[in-house]
């Protein structure tokens, strides 16, 4: 950390900000933020939204107003960021390192990676050779949205044809950018409409939270990603510490640092998403930045410092301090806290409200993410995130159990939800 009697109050511009991050950053003290603010909406396209309008009204603004870094906590934001930053000769990891975490066909292609992948048009026929079965995906779409397993022709148009449907919406704001940012004679499946076709990966799963500075790397934490047994692949939860054996932490370790630095990332921080299969590392998928999903865990079980001089770790203060050209915040440490975050999923269809308890929920401090009116479709395998709360104690069991408890009071229908 930096010392001395005066501390500089650092300016940080925030791309596509919601109202966590402006919280979290708050609590950051030595920054002051800026943005320019537009409804954000992260778990579905927000209608309306002129991406390049955005990316060139960011730039109107800091050709007014010099800042010291650029950040963006979330998946469209991140290219934004890294493509101004990159303009106005801020510290970052460049646009094109971001894109190639964000595309995940170009991050198998640049990290070398062994699962099988390749372009799956999204009608017509399918390619030559693709093998059944198969893991169906948008190659740059987040939280599992529009991803299924498929075993058969049959399902494979399936997909697809869910796909045709939900797939423009999405397009409309990441194609564009892609258009404005990515070098298309490098890349020139960038603005392709398509899916993706991955060999089936099956295997226990972790994010790592790391960083790059400048030719240093570090891991931050390895969260686990804890699935339904019944299901082999729906997300019940995250939780943190890892339960993986150190050795085996240290070779996921390895493999997300590997990785990274092969895209050219060269500053900032990044999350690593890897299966463990046969006693080896898989890289499933890159973020060019934080997993800030994950800061309420690491706030709670992870520490900075020690004695009275100990604070809660944050990755949005190692996010901005690396964007202002800052060395990353110390490493944080284990604090004896065990903590989860527990997702509230349904395969049903119908009315939010029909599905959970709504009011109890929020009663409950249960974060929930749709509207009592809201019509649910399950639009993956892994079915529909309805809520999310994170729970916290000495050990996983006992956490876990309150969080089940909690799941079959508040699910309206806990029959369509895996167990």
């Amino acid at each position: 950390m930096e010392s001395g009697p005066v501390r500089k109050t650092r300016q940080i511009f925030v791309v596509l900000a919601d109202d966590t991050d402006r919280e979290a950053l708050a609590r950051v003290p030595g920054y002051a933020v800026h943005e320019v603010e537009v409804p954000v909406e992260h778990w579905r396209p927000m209608a309306g939204f002129d991406v390049v309008g955005y990316l060139d009204r960011c730039r109107a603004y800091l050709e007014r107003r010099p800042v010291d870094g650029v950040v963006s906590f979330h998946d469209l934001g991140d290219l934004i960021a890294a493509a101004l930053a990159e303009e106005l000769g801020l510290p970052g990891p460049g646009a094109e390192a971001v894109f190639l975490c964000l595309h995940k066909l170009y991050t198998r292609l640049a990290t070398g990676s062994t699962v099988r992948c390749q372009p799956l048009p999204l009608d017509g026929p399918p390619p030559d050779g693709l093998a059944y079965p198969c893991y169906v995906k948008p190659p740059w779409l987040k939280m599992t949205l529009l991803q299924r397993r498929v075993d058969s022709a049959t399902e494979l148009e399936a997909a697809r044809a869910l796909a045709r449907r939900h797939y423009p919406a999405w397009a409309r704001q990441y194609l564009p950018l892609f258009e404005r940012c990515v070098d298309r004679s490098r890349y020139p499946l960038a603005t392709a409409e398509m899916l993706l076709a991955e060999e089936l990966v099956e295997g226990e799963q972790v994010t790592v939270e790391g960083w790059v500075a400048d030719g240093e790397a570090g891991v931050w934490a390895i969260t686990d990603t804890n699935a339904y047994p019944a299901s082999g692949c729906a997300f019940d939860n995250f939780s943190l510490p890892s339960r993986k054996p150190d050795a085996v932490q240290a070779e996921l370790a390895r493999a997300a640092l590997e990785a990274i630095r092969r895209t050219g990332f060269a500053r900032g921080c990044f999350n690593a998403e890897l299966w463990w299969r046969d006693g080896e590392p898989v890289l499933t998928e890159l973020n060019g930045r934080s997993a800030a999903s994950f800061d309420g865990l690491y706030n709670r079980c992870l520490t900075i410092g020690d004695g009275d001089r100990a604070t809660p770790a944050t990755v949005f203060e190692n996010t901005v301090r690396l964007a202002c050209g800052q060395p990353p915040t110390p490493a944080p440490r284990l604090n004896g806290v065990v903590g989860g975050q527990f997702n509230f999923l349904t395969f049903g269809y119908g009315r939010a409200a029909d599905l959970i308890d709504c009011p109890a929920a929020e009663e409950a401090g249960v974060s929930l993410f749709v509207d009592p009116d809201d019509e649910i479709e399950p639009l993956s395998d892994l079915g529909t995130v309805l809520a999310q709360v994170e729970l916290f104690g000495p050990e996983y069991a006992a956490v876990k159990r309150r969080a089940d408890d909690l799941r079959r009071r508040l699910l309206k229908r806990p029959e369509e939800s895996p167990w």
